[in-house]
Parts: C-alpha cells; structure tokens; sequence
C-alpha cells in the first residue's frame, strides 16, 4: 500500500498534543475516527484501482 496524506489544522494539533500528554486512549481513538478515518476514506477508492492495477502485473 502506498502512502497517504492527511490535513491536521492548528486545533486538530492542539488536541494532538493534548493526547500525547494526557496518553487518554479514548481521546485519541475519537480523534483517529473523526478527524483521520474520514480523509482517509476519501483517498481510498484511487488506492483500490491502483491495488487492482498492480496485481495484474
């Protein structure tokens, strides 16, 4: 799988690092699913064509 990119602004930071203080499972399990799942997913479809292209090879 390739790599992908995501966008954090200043307040999806701010809570970055309040979870890397804190080291609070649950906060960091809301962030991953609300603010990283979903750029993800967005990315995933061009992912898949090329997954598929790659093995035909």
């Amino acid at each position: 799988m390739g790599k992908i990119f995501f966008v954090l602004d200043e307040k999806d930071l701010v809570t970055l690092e309040s979870i890397c203080l804190d080291k609070d499972p649950e906060e960091a399990l809301s962030f991953v699913l609300k603010r990283v799942v979903p750029q993800v997913r967005k990315q995933l479809p061009c992912l898949a064509g090329q997954l598929m292209r790659a093995d035909r090879r």
